[in-house]
């Protein structure tokens, strides 16, 4: 482990892993919706994630492969991170359950409580004039405020893909 990297709960995460983890979700019914696809691209451009890498992480899970490799991402950055997701998912998806179980998944591999992603959501909230128009603000924080209850009762009762101890 680098001396720069901060694990969280005693768990390294690496950008592959996360990736790889977050593809296998999208793909457990076979294919990718819309929105699937919008949090995957965010998330790579979330992470740095080098620009084969994607799709070098893509064949591994549809060939049954774990991604080997990664640098890792530090607490702070998970953070950011889940943060730039998040905010894309509300601006950008449909906002539909296997959208919001990416989101979930995401949040528990980055260890995130109930209050740290409220947390994120108000800074979201309090940035909101910077994000968006003006005019879109009021439907942001409706899509906000029901996202965030929704993926809270997602979160508590999906089940999530285990993790490799």
């Amino acid at each position: 482990m680098c001396p720069s990297s901060d694990p969280v709960g005693g768990v390294e995460q690496n950008r592959r892993k996360v990736f790889w983890s977050a593809t296998r979700l999208a793909l457990r019914d076979g294919q990718l919706s819309n929105g699937e696809k919008r949090v995957l691209v965010k998330l790579a451009h979330a992470m740095d994630l080098e620009d084969d890498e994607p799709k070098i992480i893509y064949d591994a899970v549809v060939e049954g492969k774990e991604a080997g490799g990664g640098t890792l991402l530090d607490k702070r950055e998970m953070r950011l991170v889940y943060g730039q997701v998040l905010e894309a998912m509300l601006i950008h998806t449909d906002r539909s359950d296997d959208v919001l179980a990416q989101i979930a998944n995401l949040r528990s591999m980055f260890r995130i409580d109930e209050s740290e992603h409220r947390a994120i959501a108000r800074s979201l909230d309090r940035q909101l004039d910077d994000i968006v128009h003006r005019t879109f603000a009021e439907e942001f924080r409706m899509r906000l405020k029901d996202s965030v209850e929704r993926m809270g009762e997602i979160f508590d009762s999906v089940n999530l893909l285990p993790r490799k101890e």
